[in-house]
C-alpha cells in the first residue's frame, strides 16, 4: 500500500497493524498508548462482539454460532452486537491521549470529530455519506444490533449505517473503535437472534446497514491520508 501521509502526519500518529483474535484485540489496555495511535486490526476469526450490557446474551442462539464457527466475546463499551468478519469489515482503533493536541473532552463532539475524518476519507473514494451529529437514537432492535442505532459521529448512506463507532475512556485517554462495513451480510445476526420477540426482525436487521461500496485497502489508505497533523 502506497503511503501518502505527510511527514507531519507520520510525526503526529503511531500507526500499527495488529493480527489478533477478536477477543484479545478488545482486551488491550488503554494504558499501552503514550501518543496518538492508530491500530489497524486484522482479526484472525469471525466473532460476534456483544456490548457489555448484553452479557446475559438475551435471545442469542449459541448453538448456531458454534455450528457456523463464529466465536463470541464481550467488549467494554455499551451498545448492541457487531459481527466481526475479516473480509467484510475494516476495523480501526484510534487512541487519543488526554494530554495530546487532538484531545476533546466532550464525548459526543469527540465522536463527531472522528466520524468527520472518516467522512473526509470516504469522499476521496467518491462515497457520499452523511455524518450523524445528534444524540444517540435507539430503534426497535438497537439493543440487540449495534448498527440498528444511531450515535454521534457515525456515517450513513441513505439512512443505513456504514460506519459504527464505540468509545472507551480511561485516565489515559479515549479509545475509539471504528468499524467500516465493506460488505453488509446480516444473515448470521438474523439467524443468531431469530428467537427475539421483535416484529419484522429480519427486515429491521437487514435494513440497518449497507456496504460502503469501497475496497478495504483503498478505504484504509484514504483514512490514513485524511488523519489530521495539527
Amino acid at each position: 500500500m502506497h503511503d501518502r501521509r505527510s511527514a507531519n502526519q507520520l510525526n503526529s500518529w503511531r500507526i500499527e497493524t495488529k493480527y489478533s483474535e477478536t477477543a484479545l484485540a478488545h482486551e488491550a489496555s488503554l494504558d499501552e498508548w503514550g501518543k496518538p495511535t492508530i491500530w489497524i486490526i486484522e482479526p484472525k476469526d469471525s466473532c460476534l462482539v456483544l456490548g457489555k450490557s448484553q452479557r446475559g446474551k438475551p435471545f442469542l442462539d449459541l448453538s448456531y454460532l458454534e455450528e457456523q464457527g463464529i466465536n463470541l466475546t464481550v467488549r467494554q463499551s455499551g451498545g448492541g452486537a457487531v459481527l466481526v468478519s475479516p473480509s467484510d469489515m475494516l476495523w480501526v482503533d484510534i487512541f487519543v491521549p488526554e494530554r495530546s493536541k487532538f484531545w476533546i473532552g466532550d464525548i459526543a463532539k469527540a465522536s463527531v470529530w472522528i466520524g468527520g475524518i472518516w467522512r473526509d476519507a470516504l469522499k476521496l473514494l467518491d462515497v457520499e455519506c452523511s455524518l450523524f451529529e445528534g444524540k444517540f437514537s435507539r430503534s426497535a432492535v438497537s439493543d440487540l444490533i449495534c448498527f440498528a442505532g444511531k450515535g454521534p459521529g457515525e456515517l450513513f448512506v441513505r439512512g443505513k449505517k456504514i460506519l459504527g463507532i464505540s468509545q472507551r475512556r480511561s485516565k489515559s485517554g479515549t479509545r475509539f473503535q471504528c468499524a467500516l462495513i465493506i460488505n453488509w451480510k446480516p444473515e448470521h445476526m438474523i439467524a443468531a437472534y431469530s428467537s427475539a420477540p421483535i416484529p419484522n426482525l429480519e427486515k429491521l436487521i437487514s435494513s440497518a446497514g449497507i456496504g460502503s461500496g469501497c475496497e478495504k485497502n483503498n478505504a484504509l489508505e484514504a483514512f490514513l491520508s485524511a488523519l489530521p497533523s495539527n
